[in-house]
């Protein structure tokens, strides 16, 4: 009786662990994986939205350029101008989305290779060796010569943070020109004024939420689905 008890437990354990290895390692939650399609989904969707305010800064660009009488003359013309304002229109697209494309990667390239473990050890490496020091016998000269080459160790690292701060700032108020931050119409430098005398109830939130969401919509959902492969990832090993 004890025996077969004991083979009954073995057996139990066993199922256990497969069940667990099944599970666990074998095969991630389902609804993980549904999550990763949805997202991608989203960020689809949302790359589609965004490229709007590009088209329109494309098509002010294009609008603004000496022989767009030309362009209104061709226009006029019975199915030609139809012809060509359709090629307009889709050039318009594709020089904004290819402004668009240029300002997402980036602000996507920082914030990738900050979050790349190898990456960031090579770097963190190099920052720690062949560091010069300073000492009271040294000249101003070369006092700044040191800091200078110290400095060149993490140059890569410093540009990347500096570049991808600069972009999100580009990218957000580029995105005011399209989406204006003052209730009733207005530019940047408008938005300025109202925040320094203080008038608030000016302001218009909803398209200000807008650019910020133009801004980092796409980076977010990248990270987040980048986070969920990951956990897809440990599950299975």
């Amino acid at each position: 009786m004890a025996g077969l008890g004991g083979n009954k437990s073995s057996s139990s354990k066993s199922d256990n662990t497969k069940a667990y290895n099944y599970n666990g390692t074998q095969k991630p939650p389902f609804m993980l994986q549904i999550l990763i399609w949805v997202i991608t989904g989203i960020i689809i969707s949302i790359i589609l939205t965004n490229v709007k305010p590009y088209e329109i800064i494309a098509t002010r660009y294009f609008a603004g350029i000496n022989y767009s009488d030309i362009a209104d003359f061709i226009k006029g013309i019975w199915v030609i101008g139809a012809i060509f304002g359709f090629i307009l229109n889709f050039i318009n697209f594709g020089f904004g989305f290819l402004l668009w494309a240029f300002i997402q990667i980036l602000e996507i390239i920082p914030m990738e290779l900050m979050g790349h473990e190898q990456f960031l050890d090579k770097n963190i490496q190099r920052g720690d060796r062949n560091q010069y020091t300073d000492s009271k016998n040294d000249s101003w000269e070369v006092k700044i010569a040191k800091k200078m080459r110290n400095s060149l160790s993490t140059e890569v690292l410093r540009f990347l943070i500096i570049l991808g701060v600069c972009i999100y700032v580009v990218d957000f108020f580029a995105c005011l020109t399209v989406f204006p931050p003052v209730q009733g119409g207005g530019d940047v430098w408008k938005l300025l004024d109202i925040i320094q005398y203080q008038q608030f109830g000016r302001i218009d939130w909803g398209n200000i939420m807008r650019a910020v969401t133009t801004v980092g919509a796409v980076q977010f959902l990248l990270k987040l689905r980048k986070v969920i492969v990951q956990i897809i990832r440990d599950l299975k090993d």
